[in-house]
């Protein structure tokens, strides 16, 4: 006599991975999304560390007036050694574009505001 999965046995060990898949992949999409997000904070800080390194060797290039502004292209500061030449946009994968810059903004004496402008 043949041994065998009947067709009714063979549909419910479908249905419960369908129902397994059903739940586990809305919770890894999330995971995913939120390091991507993750990554994206962490780029934007270094990309900030590399704005304030190169403002500390060169302070007389800092924005002297409140309200004055300063940008430097991600660029000049990867080729002048302050950010690490491989860093990607984590949003694309892809080398940022040869506009994006990180800006500072003199809000106070002695305090600055910092921002990352992808031009996107």
């Amino acid at each position: 006599m043949k041994r065998g999965f009947t067709l009714a046995e063979l549909l419910g060990v479908i249905a419960i991975l369908g129902i397994i898949a059903m739940i586990t992949v809305p919770v890894i999409d999330k995971s995913l999304n939120q390091g991507k997000s993750n990554l994206s904070e962490t780029q934007e800080q270094q990309l900030i560390k590399g704005l304030k390194d190169y403002y500390t060797e060169n302070v007389r290039e800092m924005p002297k007036n409140i309200g004055d502004k300063k940008c430097l292209k991600i660029s000049d500061l990867q080729n002048n050694g302050y950010l690490p030449l491989d860093i990607k946009n984590p949003s694309t994968g892809d080398n940022y574009s040869s506009v994006a810059e990180v800006c500072a903004t003199k809000t106070r004496d002695n305090n600055f505001e910092y921002e990352v402008d992808l031009h996107e």
